[in-house]
């Protein structure tokens, strides 16, 4: 499977609160579940309203466009960095799929990626 991939410079957080702190144009990304609501933010934006968090993890983007229905490409991704011991958390979108790796493993992940 050939995907095309681009790495994002900044540095995002996950954070679960119950009340939104956040501007509509801060959040990159919400998930709703029964323990709280989980946001994917800027860290920056997350320093600035004083959210804790334990992790920061970089965006990386598959830019072929891909769809909803199609199959393996969780699994394709996930393979290749999984055989490196990098983490990946995946969130399909309509046009794209996007995958976040932790910030410090950004660089290595994109080698494995574009091979």
């Amino acid at each position: 499977m050939k995907l095309d991939y681009k790495a994002h410079l900044e540095a995002y957080v996950y954070c679960s609160l119950n009340k939104n702190l956040f501007s509509d144009d801060e959040i990159l990304f919400t998930f709703k579940e029964k323990e709280g609501v989980t946001y994917l933010v800027l860290k920056t934006v997350a320093e600035n309203h004083n959210i804790p968090f334990n992790e920061s993890w970089a965006l990386i983007s598959v830019e072929t466009t891909t769809s909803l229905s199609e199959t393996g490409i969780t699994a394709h991704i996930s393979s290749a960095l999984s055989k490196e011991k990098i983490p990946c958390n995946m969130i399909a979108a309509f046009h794209h799929d996007y995958l976040f790796v932790p910030f410090e493993s950004a660089e290595r992940a994109m080698i494995i990626l574009c091979k």
